[in-house]
């Protein structure tokens, strides 16, 4: 495949205009859907409130935190996003500002984070592909998802926990160019911190850095691995030590929430005797296809905002759908480990291959097993952790889908077989971008009645 090079002004000012275009969409979310249209927004919000009105943390089961009905609390778990969020609307309470100004301000905190990875997403496509043709599909395909916008518009801590997973696998990719470098060190040592400081759902990225980390075995292993882990201790084991304090050594504060769901909720939310489809032994691939969930997943992963409620175009569904079957069946069929910058070793390759894989299947596993073993929960957000990895072969597969009139022309006429494959290029590159433009500036906007 011939490189499609831009020059640095054009460059960046393309990644600005991007950037431009993915804030105004998140901003239309920010501004438009009443609170609580996001999932558990008002009840995530408590804990921000909480910590706005009286300047501490929340204990999970303090009364003002409460999740009515379901019973247990948002205070159990991770909460860094929420102590930035309430502490930043103290520290404006000077303004007097209204209700809902101080919910789009709390909301606009995950919009800077998801600024934030979609800068990291075209960080970590530069180490990827040398080809930008394939740097910017892979930026657009992981920012411009319907779905990754509009998880980072309302009060969450998926948004920090994306956040994380990008800053991990961008310090890795580079790390394993530069023999860790400082910066990727500090990338590396923030992102654990973030990561472990979010969602649980995104904690296989930890997972996958320390394999990584061993398997690329950098230069002064062992100053660099102690260096990192007691930043991380620094800036994440004070959470876990005050859960193990509270709640009897219960650090990840699990048994706590389903004992205080059970004490503070209605009988049919409590965890210690709900139904699961694993105590009626329900075989978790029945559950899968046969019930909703698989098509949940599916349609949830790409397009559907607010509660569930407000799905995209059919055609967009059919659409990705049938993209993403056809890419990924061209990176298969022509599997090769994921190139990366050249210099790169053909070790190196490798162990990134392997690492979005295992980097792709463990968020999908976890999302499964909460759903077959705690609670029936089909939503493609909970898969959001892999969008990375999954759109990096993707966009391998799209590389495939650009080569081909390369490959049939290229003997006969190789200018007529590049400007098809542009062609080729710049169709994909139109869909991912007005297939997210239109779901949000028409889909959501219609359903709030903005016009």
């Amino acid at each position: 495949m011939k490189k499609f090079e831009n020059n640095k002004k054009f460059t960046y000012a393309r990644l600005g205009l991007l950037l431009l275009v993915a804030l105004a969409c998140m901003l239309a979310f920010v501004f438009v859907q009443p609170l609580g249209d996001g999932p558990d927004e008002i009840d995530r919000y408590k804990v921000v409130r909480f910590i706005f009105n009286h300047g501490k943390l929340p204990v999970g089961w303090d009364q003002e935190v409460i999740i009515e009905g379901y019973g247990g609390s948002y205070a159990f778990q991770p909460i860094l996003t929420y102590i930035i969020q309430g502490y930043l609307l103290r520290a404006l309470s000077f303004l007097n500002l209204s209700a809902n100004a101080n919910l789009y301000i709390a909301r606009c905190v995950c919009v800077a984070m998801g600024m934030t990875a979609a800068v990291y997403t075209y960080l970590i496509g530069r180490e990827l592909f040398d080809d930008m043709r394939m740097v910017w599909l892979f930026t657009i395909a992981v920012v411009f998802l319907p779905q990754n916008l509009f998880i980072h518009t309302y009060v969450n801590t998926d948004s920090m926990g994306l956040l994380s997973v990008a800053m991990i696998i961008y310090a890795l990719l580079r790390g394993g160019r530069t023999d860790y470098d400082r910066s990727s060190l500090i990338n590396l040592s923030l992102g654990v911190i973030f990561c472990a400081m979010s969602y649980y759902n995104c904690y296989g990225i930890l997972l996958v850095a320390v394999a990584v980390f061993i398997a690329q075995r950098p230069s002064h292993f062992w100053r660099k691995a102690i260096t990192v882990t007691v930043i991380a201790m620094l800036g994440a084991g004070w959470w876990f030590i005050r859960n193990g304090i509270l709640y009897d050594g219960d650090i990840l504060a699990l048994n706590a929430r389903q004992l205080s769901m059970a004490a503070t909720g209605l009988q049919e939310h409590n965890p210690l005797t709900t139904m699961t489809y694993q105590r009626q032994g329900v075989p978790v691939l029945t559950m899968i296809f046969g019930t909703d969930y698989y098509t949940l997943v599916w349609k949830s992963f790409i397009a559907m905002f607010g509660p569930m409620l407000i799905p995209t175009s059919h055609h967009i569904y059919m659409t990705y759908k049938y993209l993403m079957i056809l890419c990924l069946l061209g990176w298969l069929i022509v599997w090769r480990p994921v190139q990366g910058k050249e210099g790169r070793s053909k070790t190196d390759k490798i162990i990134i291959s392997l690492m979005m894989l295992v980097a792709a299947l463990i968020p999908a596993f976890l999302a499964v097993y909460y759903s077959y073993t705690w609670e029936f929960q089909p939503q493609g957000r909970y898969y959001l952790p892999l969008v990375i990895p999954f759109m990096c072969f993707c966009t391998v597969g799209m590389s495939k889908l650009i080569d081909l009139p390369e490959s049939f022309l290229k003997a006969k006429n190789e200018k007529i077989a590049y400007i098809l494959g542009m062609f080729v290029y710049h169709i994909l590159y139109a869909y991912i971008l007005g297939a997210a433009v239109f779901s949000v500036f028409y889909m959501m906007l219609k359903y709030y009645g903005v016009y």
